[in-house]
């Protein structure tokens, strides 16, 4: 009697025009995700918080951003591939093209868990900042109120310090109310922002003219001003015109300054949002491209042979 033995390949089903595709499988490959990439947090925090020595480290903080954004794309591709692996494989699928589909699919679920987890925890984090900051000034301004009620007001040499002190910082003068002691010079910038807070007609004159440029080219404005100082806040007309002329380049200066400032920021800004959406982008497709490998393997791993044993007979 003799054995034989043969392999022969598995009769699988033909795949359908209509169903292809098994919810179930990325259902569990989307679990397998998202816990395996909560794992790999954990055990990255772990090692971080390790190494983290801020009692001989000058610079503890120095790097930890750049490790914990490598370690990030690094637990995602890992899960991902074992999330896309097990969809693949427990979709039955026939052809393993249906496996690498499964994988995307698994992929795309796992995206969009993570970005709504991320997006309701900032805004989580957003809400508790706005009530500990709205909270912190309410209790500021009772405590405020209770140290103003108590003392009855700053005494006159305290106040007379801190006006000093604030005077030396480079153009704080245009914010500063006068001091009444000119020893005949001419009245400071600052004489004026207090005279405005008290005229509403000066302070609106003074709006207008700087939001249609500025003394020099809006001369009409200037005139309305000038004249405002002269007939109401008992001014001559050069000293008026030198107030004026003093006010808005002072205003003009510190404009340019902010415009500075805020070019600034928003270039650093831009560039940020600019490396930052590149990064994304290139770890968006390396999860894909691993997310297509794990469907795929797990598709590739069915049997796709079996082994058929035959006795024959001796003659």
């Amino acid at each position: 009697m003799n054995e034989n033995v043969n392999v022969e390949p598995l009769v699988s089903r033909p795949p359908s025009l209509l169903r292809r595709i098994s919810w179930g499988a990325i259902f569990a490959g989307l679990l397998v995700t998202v816990v395996t990439q909560f794992m790999l947090t954990l055990l990255g925090v772990g090692i971080g918080a390790a190494t983290f020595d801020p009692l001989k480290e000058q610079n503890p903080a120095n790097g930890l951003a750049t490790g914990s954004a490598i370690w990030l794309i690094v637990s995602a591709l890992i899960s991902v591939f074992i999330g896309s692996c097990i969809a693949g494989r427990l979709s039955g699928a026939p052809r393993r093209a249906d496996g690498l589909l499964h994988g995307v699919v698994t992929w795309s679920a796992a995206t969009l868990v993570t970005l709504f987890l991320l997006f309701s925890a900032m805004g989580a984090l957003l809400g508790g900042i706005g009530s500990l900051l709205t909270g912190a000034v309410s209790t500021g301004g009772t405590a405020a109120a209770a140290s103003g009620g108590m003392s009855g007001g700053m005494d006159q040499n305290a106040m007379a310090s801190l006006e000093n002190k604030a005077r030396q910082i480079p153009g704080a003068d245009a914010l500063l109310p006068p001091t009444g002691r000119d020893n005949g010079q001419t009245s400071p910038p600052g004489e004026l922002t207090a005279m405005a807070q008290k005229n509403k007609e000066l302070a609106t004159a003074l709006a207008r003219m700087e939001k249609n440029g500025g003394a020099t080219k809006s001369p009409s404005d200037r005139d309305q001003v000038v004249q405002i100082l002269t007939s109401q806040q008992n001014l001559d007309q050069q000293q008026a015109t030198q107030l004026v002329t003093q006010w808005d380049s002072q205003f003009q200066q510190t404009k340019q300054q902010a415009e500075q400032k805020a070019r600034k920021a928003g270039d650093v800004a831009a560039k940020g949002i600019s490396k930052g959406a590149l990064w994304g982008f290139v770890a968006l497709l390396l999860e894909l491209g691993v997310a297509a490998w794990g469907g795929w393997a797990g598709a590739a791993s069915l049997a796709r042979f079996r082994t058929v044993e035959t006795t024959a007979a001796a003659a």
